[in-house]
């Protein structure tokens, strides 16, 4: 009768846990993903930018500079900033 409400973990998992549950001991700052954001993250995610201009050739004079925004704002994304 000592067992009777005992866990049974024959599918698997640590005590007090479900089997797909796995104990985490995060540092502060660090974030834990839920499983839909860690299948985008592995999927390289994306990023979408909105360029508003007067007109093309507008646009065209400052193409340079855009994608010199643009490789900042990625670089320092990777960084975490």
């Amino acid at each position: 009768m000592a067992f009777a409400a005992a866990p049974r973990m024959h599918s698997g998992g640590m005590a007090g846990l479900r089997h797909d549950e796995v104990p985490a001991i995060p540092q502060r700052g660090e974030r834990v993903l839920s499983r839909r954001e860690a299948q985008s993250y592995g999927a390289g995610g994306g990023v979408n930018v909105t360029i508003m201009a007067r007109d093309a050739e507008s646009f065209r004079q400052s193409r340079k500079q855009v994608a010199a925004d643009i490789a900042r704002a990625v670089s320092l994304g990777r960084r975490g900033m």
